[in-house]
């Protein structure tokens, strides 16, 4: 439209020539403007969208991340009157009283092998809390297990290694473990079996924690449970998904289970070795699970 009035055709010759009319190019000007700035605006919108999509992934995508509260390396939200947090450190630095229950995973069995693998959460625990008196407190297991879970199962371990199992999914509350006013849950999070290996299932953690809120309410003193993430590590789960599975099977259990009243805090421990390395779980997942927890209807 800006060229067709400046050329002309005469004697079998194209030339440029004095336009006789503006009005085609004052209109093709206009068109290219408003042709760029449709492109401008077309691309802006395209950027805004792609930014609010990535704000909302980043702040939870649906879910009400504003029920989660952060403070320093701790994460929290409440489901009723129980208030749940994820805190990045260590098991043995945080601080428990008495009205705290330190719950810990271990096998079907209930056995030493649990107690005596320092690489594993409850050996660890043990030999900080019991330094020199780990066949102690396996002694005390050994008794109280059969007590307080009924009869076992006899299984094969490994090769024609048979033991005794009390099931997967089960809890034991030791009150006042070799005379102390720390109790002491364990929780079989994982199985072991010959011909399978040692596994650990999401549906295990969904058992042990109706069990515990069930026992905890026979221990009127019992208002907190602390605990590192089981499931994970030996276990075989990845953390991420074990956090999402406890969480969500402490969610049920608070919601549903027995004497969901007197318990008033739990703290998940996600390991995190010094203030320089990365958690096991990033808290961009730890915030989006403790989100969806909190999430009705």
């Amino acid at each position: 439209m800006i060229a067709l009035p400046c050329v002309g055709y005469k004697n079998g010759v194209w030339a440029a020539q004095e336009p006789n009319s503006w009005f085609l190019i004052y209109a093709g000007i206009i068109l290219i403007v408003v042709s760029l700035l449709a492109f401008a605006i077309s691309i802006a919108l395209d950027f805004r969208a792609k930014r609010d999509a990535s704000i909302q992934l980043a702040s939870g995508a649906g879910l009400d991340v504003s029920r989660v509260k952060e403070a320093g390396s701790t994460l929290s939200t409440k489901i009723g009157n129980c208030e749940i947090s994820v805190i990045l450190g260590r098991l043995e630095k945080y601080h428990s009283s008495g009205e705290s229950v330190v719950v810990l995973p271990c096998n079907e069995y209930f056995d030493d092998h649990c107690v005596e693998d320092l690489k594993g959460a409850l050996g660890a625990y043990v030999s900080f809390k019991f330094a020199g008196r780990i066949k102690e407190f396996t002694e005390l297991v050994e008794h109280q297990r059969q007590e307080r879970l009924g009869l076992p199962t006899m299984r094969r371990k490994l090769g024609n290694e048979e033991g005794a199992s009390f099931g997967a999914g089960r809890a034991l509350l030791l009150k006042n473990p070799l005379n102390t006013n720390q109790p002491i849950a364990l929780i079989s999070t994982t199985t072991q079996r010959a011909e399978e290996g040692l596994i650990a299932r999401i549906s295990y953690l969904f058992e042990g924690m109706k069990e515990l809120i069930t026992t905890l309410s026979e221990t009127p003193r019992a208002s907190e449970i602390v605990m590192p993430l089981l499931g994970a590590g030996r276990g075989g789960i990845s953390s991420p998904l074990a956090l999402v599975g406890l969480l969500l099977a402490l969610a049920e259990a608070v919601r549903y289970g027995a004497g969901p009243r007197q318990l008033r805090k739990v703290s998940i421990i996600v390991f995190l070795r010094d203030e320089h390395s990365k958690p096991e779980v990033d808290p961009f997942v730890i915030r989006r699970a403790l989100a969806l927890i909190t999430q009705e209807g």
